[in-house]
């Protein structure tokens, strides 16, 4: 029974996850480049990115021991 629970946190992690890392890229192309211009890949390895990074894996991770 706990399989499907450890599913749905895991999707709900993730999509948190997800939302936040896109509203942080915003806040940092924003502020960086102004609200006009596109950005840069680097934006991607900006130290604030890596909470989110670190959220995603752990979704990732509670989704795959849900499978088991």
């Amino acid at each position: 029974m706990p399989e499907p629970i450890m599913a749905i946190a895991a999707l709900a992690v993730i999509t948190i996850a997800l939302i936040g890392q896109a509203i942080e890229m915003r806040k940092i192309r924003v502020r960086t480049y102004g609200d006009d211009s596109v950005g840069s890949p680097n934006i991607f390895l900006d130290k604030r990115n890596f909470k989110w990074y670190g959220m995603i894996a752990v979704g990732f991770g509670l989704a795959y021991v849900a499978q088991f």
